[in-house]
């Protein structure tokens, strides 16, 4: 039972319902049949408890194993769903391969990352199915993760997350919070004890089950007991995502049916009529298309100022999964035919809970597509001024995100303070640490903007360079850990490349330019404590085909070809230059001086040039097609060191001419066709 993790967020813990009391004699067939059924009709605790109950009177039944992980993951319990997936994939690990990608992804989402890394390493390795290239994608996505939330372990110290009271939150899911006028409109399932389903699903859609639309009156940090909204209730539907236009006048939402792996979502307005809303209408099939989940409405005003519906769709023409599209709505109120926002805001994953705000002409999102530091992670990105998102999406980081599930980010008032939703641990739940969605505050005491620019120079001419791939990466003091990149531009000339940074963080900005050697300057933000924008310019030289380039302080001892500690520093920089510039091959050559036969100095600086290439190859993981030996021998020297009186002509000494002569290069022989995918195990 293969199941996509998109659908947990729509309907939050919409179905997270327990059986009634269970047989007291132990059928295994009945057993079996019962808890599949209740996993295919949402009734996901029903299905933990039984498929524990076959394991406990079938301890053989290892068929259930991956059934029950995938049970704990619905429910949003990650730590035994990963002790089960570990459990499957130890039984069969042939052909329970992809258990060992969930039991990954499940340590990840407790924050055990160094464990995660060799998990997701290893089942890049031996997976060999059909969807192997997009399975093996996403896992070095999630490797990324890992490493990003290690670097992000450290939360912004000047924002502040205030988990709502009993008076909004309940133990069930909590979600879409949105304010209008110091009202806070939300969607919940208001209840603090396990509901239950009866055997026959006769009361599965009893009212207590359904998620409903809430109210709280917000005075300061107080929020009033909540108060149901029943005027756009649906007898046996679920109603969530309330949101508004700019003005208050339009109240946009979604009303859901259908079980939990099959949703089924359409998204109503409602206008404003004198004090009161009036009756919620169905908007257009050119938003509810037919046949597939339309939800999380959100309305704005893009940055050329027309009106704009996002929303979350899975239609076809989608990039894969839960896409984010967009609508523009024209004067008479009429919706446009839905368009995509393309792939610097949507992956083949899961993009959802879209805010945008106009004044920043910034999106909000959330997404498990691009790199996070758990589940889904909130995101940003800018538009320009044709409402075009041209820059990749920029992770918030802690402690806005965690390690679990972190969404619906909106602003209340202004940017400084608003909502999230999160199921991370110290929420409020039925069962379970991180079981359902609770709603929480987030607010800046105090706010100063940190940013870096520059611009990508020719080393040679100290002229702009225009064209060249810009990445900032978070870097890490520990050389064990990899660079993560967080933001990418372009170089335009004069114009400087820009990227907004974050308090206390040690940063990488590197650049590359086809016929370039590739370029980096590290950089940090660690203690500043006032607005500040760095200028970090990057100068690119020349990449020659056939120039030799020499590499110093490669040492070895006389009449030796093992590579001596200090000669590794050198090489690891030729490692950091086949890294930034992976289209590359190379040849790397050992020189002797004149002293000695020939023959013998041909095979010595051909066992030294190998030397330094298996260490490449064998240490650092670089591809054997990338990089050729090559010992010439006193064939290349550079000076003639008989004309030094000072240079001995026997091994009674050294000069700086033969050390001159007595060299390692490398020059760029040619170039692979595309990049190469590396594995730094």
């Amino acid at each position: 039972m293969k199941l996509s993790i998109k659908y947990i967020l729509l309907l939050s813990c919409v179905l997270c319902i327990a059986s009634a009391k269970a047989d007291e004699k132990f059928n295994k067939k009945k057993y079996l049949k019962a808890a599949d059924d209740a996993f295919k009709s949402g009734s996901i605790f029903s299905a933990t408890d039984l498929y524990l109950k076959i394991l406990e009177n079938a301890p053989q039944e290892k068929s259930v194993l991956f059934n029950l992980a995938q049970s704990y993951l619905l429910a949003r319990d990650y730590e035994n769903a990963a002790v089960y997936y570990q459990r499957c994939y130890d039984a069969d690990s042939e052909s329970n391969t992809l258990a060992l990608y969930y039991a990954a992804l499940t340590n990840k989402m407790q924050g055990k990352y160094t464990e995660a890394i060799p998990m997701f390493k290893r089942f890049s390795k031996i997976y060999k199915e059909a969807d192997a290239q997009k399975m093996k994608k996403w896992a070095r996505t999630e490797i990324d993760g890992c490493n990003f939330a290690i670097k992000e372990a450290k939360p912004d110290p000047f924002v502040k997350l205030n988990h709502l009271d009993k008076n909004v939150n309940s133990n069930y899911g909590d979600m879409s919070p949105a304010l209008r006028d110091d009202v806070l409109y939300f969607a919940s399932i208001n209840s603090d004890t396990v509901l239950v389903m009866k055997a026959d699903k006769s009361d599965a859609k009893k009212e207590d089950n359904l998620m409903k639309m809430y109210t709280s009156k917000v005075a300061g940090d107080t929020y009033s007991e909540k108060t149901q909204i029943k005027t756009f209730s649906q007898e046996g539907k679920h109603i969530s995502n309330p949101s508004f236009s700019e003005d208050g006048k339009k109240f946009f939402y979604t009303i859901c049916d259908g079980d939990l792996l099959k949703p089924n979502c359409d998204i109503y307005e409602s206008d404003m009529t004198g004090v009161e809303w009036g009756a919620g209408k169905l908007l257009g099939e050119e938003i509810n298309l037919k046949g597939f989940t339309n939800t999380q409405p959100y309305y704005a005003k893009s940055s050329n100022g027309s009106d704009v519906l996002y929303f979350v769709s899975n239609r076809e023409g989608g990039r894969g999964g839960f896409d984010i599209w967009y609508s523009q709505v024209n004067k008479k109120g009429e919706f446009s035919t839905p368009k995509n926002l393309g792939g610097k805001i949507n992956t083949d994953r899961d993009e959802v809970t879209p805010f945008y705000d106009s004044k920043s002409s910034t999106l909000y999102f959330s997404s498990n597509g691009w790199i996070s530091m758990g589940g889904s992670d909130i995101f940003k990105s800018a538009s320009d001024v044709s409402g075009r998102f041209n820059n990749s999406a920029e992770n918030l980081g802690a402690p806005f995100n965690s390690a679990c599930d972190d969404n619906y980010f909106r602003y209340s008032k202004t940017s400084d303070e608003g909502y999230l939703v999160s199921n991370r641990p110290g929420i409020f739940s039925v069962r379970g640490k991180t079981c359902c969605y609770d709603i929480f505050s987030y607010k800046y005491d105090r706010r100063f903007w940190l940013a870096v620019k520059g611009r990508v120079i020719d080393d040679a001419t100290q002229q702009p360079i225009t064209g060249a791939a810009i990445n900032l990466s978070l870097r890490s003091n520990n050389i064990t850990e990899t660079d993560v990149i967080i933001g990418n531009d372009s170089s335009k000339g004069e114009t400087p490349y820009f990227f907004n940074l974050k308090p206390e963080k040690l940063y990488k900005v590197s650049a590359s330019k086809d016929g370039y050697f590739a370029s980096s300057q590290n950089f940090s933000t660690m203690g500043l404590s006032k607005s500040d924008t760095q200028v970090v310019n990057i100068y690119l030289k020349k990449l020659e085909k056939n120039k030799a380039y020499r590499l110093n302080n490669i040492y070895y001892d006389f009449d030796k070809w093992d590579l001596r500690a200090e000669s590794k520093t050198t090489l690891d920089t030729l490692y950091g230059i086949l890294m930034e510039n992976p289209t590359i091959i190379i040849e790397l050559s050992s020189h002797t001086d004149v002293r000695g036969s020939d023959e013998y100095n041909l095979k010595l600086s051909q066992q030294r040039a190998e030397s330094c290439v298996n260490y490449l190859i064998n240490e650092k993981g670089i591809p054997k097609e990338r990089i050729t030996a090559k010992g010439y021998g006193e064939t290349k020297t550079l000076d003639d060191c008989a004309k030094y009186p000072e240079c001995p002509q026997d091994q009674s000494g050294d000069c700086p001419c033969h050390q001159l002569n007595r060299r390692t290069e490398f020059k760029i022989i040619g170039e692979l066709d595309g990049k190469l995918i590396y594995d730094n195990e």
